[in-house]
């Protein structure tokens, strides 16, 4: 069995290839396949003696119990692919192995999830620990996430993470509502999630420009080959500006107020709607607040889902739309 710290890596880079029904792996493909990403990551690679004891130790019963397809073969020569073809390695249960590796991780994580750049360990770490099973769970389970598990274009979320890591052009078979499929290439610098969706950010090759696109709207992903220069872009400070995962091109940042109702005001300021959320001094009642946005279409959903208890008070642009749309929605009824 192996011990280093790459060895997980590899078997993860083994396990996409067991799984590839498209392509034949030979020891030496196999090889090649993982010594490609080490090198990415800046380690040396491994030799084909590591490879068969990676290999050995997946197929044990203190790691994956994996089956190959025994009678795949070119020649003399033994291929790899798994028995089934819906088994993967990240389905099975932890080893022991893993659990004690997956323990020791939140542990070192735990120490800094008190620190405010990493507040969102918070969250993370006892998701983690219900989703393997450090922690009772079920019926009995102390906390409860909101998941859509049924959400089409889940399945790509892997795949991607690890093109934006590799930095390699991509193709997106996209099939955006109402419209012809589409061939789309990208460079995928960004995965984001809102409102329980996925959103793949990318420069986007024909436009010239940063677009997004929602996993679910995307029906398959194809890796090119070619790398790309890493984006200059800060993705912890670009949504900063905006509700949601709209940044309209060329908008400005305004100063948004908005006027609640008696009832309303405390959720509001107990759950800011932006980071930027004060209170309007102005207004001796104490029920309006004010947000510095661009101006979006999920800032408006989000004002909308407010319904009469909201007024927009500025800017006019705005309360404009809001207007607009209230009009429409009363003629539906």
């Amino acid at each position: 069995m192996a011990t280093n710290k790459h060895a997980q890596i590899r078997y993860t880079i083994l396990d996409k290839c067991f799984s590839n029904f498209n392509r034949n792996y030979t020891y030496d493909d196999l090889l090649d396949e993982v010594n490609n990403v080490l090198f990415e990551l800046g380690t040396e690679g491994v030799q084909l003696r590591q490879l068969q004891y990676d290999i050995a130790f997946m197929k044990s019963d203190a790691g994956y119990r994996i089956e190959f397809d025994e009678d795949l073969k070119d020649g003399k020569k033994r291929l790899f692919r798994y028995k089934n073809n819906d088994f993967s390695i990240a389905d099975h249960p932890l080893n022991q192995n893993d659990s004690e590796q997956l323990e020791t991780t939140l542990a070192i994580l735990s120490r800094y999830k008190h620190r405010e750049e990493f507040n969102w360990l918070e969250e993370l770490i006892p998701r983690m620990e219900q989703a393997f099973d450090l922690v009772a769970s079920g019926e009995n389970g102390a906390i409860g996430y909101q998941e859509n598990v049924d959400l089409k274009g889940r399945e790509h979320i892997g795949f991607l993470f690890n093109l934006i890591l590799k930095r390699k052009v991509t193709k997106l078979i996209y099939q955006a509502y109402g419209k012809p499929q589409q061939d789309i290439v990208v460079f995928p610098y960004h995965l984001k999630q809102f409102n329980n969706r996925w959103f793949l950010f990318c420069y986007n090759e024909e436009y010239k420009s940063i677009s997004n696109y929602p996993l679910d709207r995307i029906e398959s992903v194809l890796e090119l080959g070619e790398n790309f220069e890493p984006s200059e872009i800060n993705w912890m400070d670009y949504f900063d500006d905006v509700i949601g995962v709209t940044k309209p091109e060329n908008a400005e940042i305004q100063v948004v107020k908005l006027k609640f109702s008696e009832k309303r005001i405390n959720y509001v300021l107990t759950k800011p709607m932006h980071g930027t959320q004060k209170q309007d001094k102005t207004d001796t009642t104490g029920l309006t607040i004010q947000i510095e946005v661009m101006p979006n279409r999920e800032l408006l959903q989000l004002i909308l889902s407010f319904g009469e208890d909201v007024e927009v008070v500025s800017p006019l642009c705005v309360r404009s739309e809001i207007k607009e749309k209230i009009i429409e929605m009363n003629k539906i009824y």
